[in-house]
């Protein structure tokens, strides 16, 4: 995998991490699916039943996209090794930071 496609895999994983946390978090319009009425609502937090999941993801794949968008103006030339590795690490943090605060959420 040549060192452009590495960071732009990184700053995906980024974005679509920060995108999938960003709707639960500031609380904002997502699309929720309700099992119990088969039908798909769009708002902040319609209750306790419906799942958004699907408009996380949507977020998520939406932020992941823009992130690959301006690492892909902004990076002309092969980034170096220490680019390489801190984008390594800002992406498993990422990862980690929004696993555990959604683990967290679930905790009784």
């Amino acid at each position: 995998m040549s060192p452009r496609a590495y960071l732009a895999a990184c700053a995906a994983a980024v974005g679509f991490a920060l995108g999938y946390a960003l709707p639960v978090y500031a609380h904002l319009q997502n699309l929720y699916y309700d099992p119990i009425a088969r039908q798909l609502l769009v708002g902040a937090w319609p209750g306790p039943v419906p799942m958004g999941y699907l408009g996380q993801i949507l977020y998520g794949l939406g932020a992941a996209l823009i992130a690959v968008g301006i690492i892909r103006v902004v990076v002309r030339r092969a980034p170096s090794a220490t680019v390489i590795a801190l984008a390594g690490a800002w992406a498993l943090t990422a990862i980690v930071l929004v696993g555990a605060y959604f683990t967290w959420n679930n905790w009784p």
